[in-house]
């Protein structure tokens, strides 16, 4: 995503976050944009918008950063079935 782009908003299917999700956040180049849920759907949002009053009290999954870790090692539709399973235990 680059900055100043809407993040996006996108529900329905299986699960909360899906593979487009993950890779929307692979293909950031700031390791501070996040991969967020709120309202029950998942969101790529870049660091600028991350404190804003839309984004209080959004469940953080992780950063651009933190994936870069677990990306080498998996594939996205992979690591979003995982984040997903960790948002719903957390009752997100």
């Amino acid at each position: 995503m680059h900055r100043g782009a809407r993040p996006k908003q996108t529900g329905g299917g299986m699960g909360v976050i899906r593979a487009e999700h993950v890779a929307e956040l692979l293909r950031s180049t700031d390791a501070g944009t996040v991969l967020v849920v709120r309202g029950g759907a998942a969101e790529v949002v870049p660091p600028d918008r991350r404190d804003s009053q839309g984004y209080r009290g959004a469940l953080e999954v992780v950063s651009r950063g933190e994936l870069d870790e677990q990306a080498a090692r998996q594939d996205p539709a992979a690591l979003a079935r995982g984040f997903d399973t960790a948002v719903a235990a957390m009752g997100g």
